[in-house]
C-alpha cells in the first residue's frame, strides 16, 4: 500500500497494489505533537507495505460482494481479484457531505486507487469480484478481468487471464499456478492456455508431474540439441526455412522441429485423434526500423525483441497474434517467447517459482536477432536454467526440447481437478 501527498492543500492519493496485499499485515499509526491532536491511535487497515506516514487520516469502511448484490463488511482490503464498484463507493467530508472530488477506482492492473482525498474524508468502498467464470473443455474456470504487469516476473499463483489470439479469446495460466496439471498419453503436461478455438495447449512435463520449482531433466523430452546446425544467415531462425525467403512454413526443417516430431512419432502418434492440428507461431516479423535481409551488414532485430521486454522491461507487450505466413499447423511444436512472458517469465530476471522453470535450458520457437558481428549471428529466445527468458545462437548444443501439443476442444475428461496430486486426466 502506498500513500503519497499530492499537493500542499493536504490532498492525497493512495495506491494499493493487489500483489503485495497478501504479504505483510500492517497498521497505520497516527501520531502528532500538535496540541489539538493528543491521541495516538492504531488503525488496522490493510495488508501491504505502507511507505508514507499519514496525518489526520480518519477511517475507511469496506464491503465485499461475490454477486454484486449482497455485501459483507470486511476488515482488510481485498486483492486484485476484486474491483472497486465506482457507482456505489464514495467519500464524505466530516462524515456528512459527499466529497465529489474524491476518486475511487481499480485500474487495469488490478490496483485499487483512492485519489484526491481531503484530510477529513471518510470513505466507503464496495468491492465486487473482478473475475468471470468461463466454460471450457476443462469445465468452468475462473478468469481474472484485469491485465497482469508484464514488467514483473510472476512468482505466486496469479490465476488465469485472457487475451486475443488469431482464433478468438485465449485463457492462459500465470505464475506458480497449481491448477494446470494434465495427464495424457502416459505423460504429465502443464497447460499453457486454452486457445481461441477451444483446444488445450500443453507443454511436456515428463512421465511424472513436478511441483513448481523442481529441478529435473525429466521435463525435457530431448536433451542437448541445437535449434539449427547452420547459423550464418537470418533464415536459420526459421522453424522451417528456405534460403532467400524471410518466412516459409515448408522448406527445410530446423533441428528443433525434427527432434520434436521424432519424439511425437515415437510416443504420441497412436493418440493422434485426440490431438488437434495446433497453430504454432515462428514470428519472423522484424522490429520497427529494420528491413529483412538474408545476410545483413548490421544488426537485424525481430519483433520479439520488443514484445519480450528486451528493449525495455517496462514496455513488454507479449501477444498471441501471429503473422499468417509464420503460423504452422502441426501436431507438435514448441512454446513461444510470448507464452513464456505471459506465464510469468521475464527477460533477464531469474524466476525459479513459476510453472515453466525446471533448472534446464530449453528452446522456444521465437527468433531474437541476427547480429553479423557475432561469430554465430542467428539467435533464438530460450528459457535459461534459472528460469529467466534469454537468447542463444541457434547452434548452441546445450538446450533441450519440451514438446507442445494441443488437445482437441471436444475431448472428455475422465477425472482430476488440475492439481499436482490429482491432475486432469484424458484417456
Amino acid at each position: 500500500m502506498q500513500f503519497e501527498r499530492i499537493k500542499k492543500n493536504h490532498k492525497r492519493k493512495i495506491i494499493i497494489g493487489g500483489l503485495i496485499l497478501v504479504c505483510i499485515t500492517s497498521v497505520i499509526t497516527i501520531t502528532t505533537t500538535r496540541a489539538k491532536y493528543k491521541l495516538t491511535e492504531d488503525i488496522p487497515l490493510v495488508k501491504g507495505t505502507i511507505n508514507y506516514k499519514p496525518y489526520d487520516f480518519k477511517i475507511m469502511a469496506m464491503y465485499q460482494s461475490e454477486d454484486k448484490t449482497n455485501y459483507t463488511e470486511i476488515n482488510e482490503m481485498p486483492g486484485k481479484n476484486y474491483k472497486i464498484n465506482e457507482s456505489k463507493s464514495y467519500c464524505t467530508i466530516d462524515n456528512i457531505n459527499k466529497d465529489d472530488k474524491a476518486k475511487t477506482y481499480t485500474n487495469k492492473y488490478g490496483e485499487h486507487i483512492i485519489d484526491n482525498l481531503q484530510k477529513t474524508d471518510k470513505c466507503y468502498l464496495y468491492f465486487d469480484k473482478n473475475t468471470e467464470v468461463v466454460n471450457t473443455a476443462l469445465g468452468d474456470i475462473e478468469v481474472n478481468n484485469y491485465k497482469p504487469d508484464f514488467s514483473k516476473i510472476a512468482t505466486t499463483d496469479e490465476g488465469l487471464f485472457k487475451t486475443e489470439d488469431n482464433d478468438g479469446v485465449s485463457y492462459y495460466w500465470r505464475g506458480a499456478t497449481t491448477t494446470n496439471y494434465l495427464k495424457f498419453g502416459g505423460f504429465c503436461w502443464r497447460i499453457v492456455r486454452i486457445n481461441g478455438d477451444g483446444s488445450i495447449r500443453m507443454i511436456y512435463d515428463g512421465e511424472t508431474c513436478h511441483a513448481n520449482g523442481t529441478s529435473t531433466t525429466e521435463s525435457l523430452a530431448v536433451t542437448n540439441q541445437k535449434y539449427n546446425a547452420s547459423y550464418d544467415r537470418s533464415e536459420y531462425v526459421g522453424y522451417t526455412y528456405t534460403l532467400g525467403s524471410q518466412r516459409t512454413t515448408s522448406g527445410t526443417a530446423s533441428n528443433l522441429k525434427t527432434q520434436n516430431e521424432t519424439w511425437y512419432n515415437s510416443n504420441l502418434a497412436s493418440y493422434a485423434e485426440r490431438i488437434a492440428d495446433g497453430k504454432y507461431c515462428n514470428d519472423r516479423d522484424v522490429a520497427s526500423g529494420y528491413s529483412w535481409s538474408s545476410q545483413p551488414n548490421s544488426t537485424l532485430l525481430y519483433v520479439g525483441y520488443n514484445h519480450s521486454g528486451a528493449k525495455s522491461v517496462s514496455t513488454a507487450t507479449p501477444t498471441l497474434s501471429c503473422t499468417a505466413g509464420d503460423v504452422y499447423t502441426l501436431k507438435v511444436g514448441a512454446i513461444t517467447m510470448d507464452e513464456v512472458v505471459m506465464a510469468g517469465g521475464k527477460w533477464g530476471t531469474i524466476n525459479s517459482s513459476y510453472y515453466l522453470y525446471n533448472n534446464n535450458y530449453y528452446w522456444t520457437m521465437s527468433p531474437y536477432i541476427f547480429n553479423p558481428g557475432d561469430t554465430y549471428p542467428a539467435r533464438m529466445f530460450l528459457v535459461r536454467s534459472d528460469g529467466h527468458l534469454g537468447s542463444s545462437h541457434v547452434n548452441w548444443p546445450t538446450p533441450g526440447a519440451r514438446p507442445v501439443i494441443n488437445l482437441r476442444s471436444d475431448i472428455t475428461l475422465s477425472g482430476g481437478d488440475g492439481t499436482l496430486n490429482n491432475p486432469y486426466v484424458v484417456e
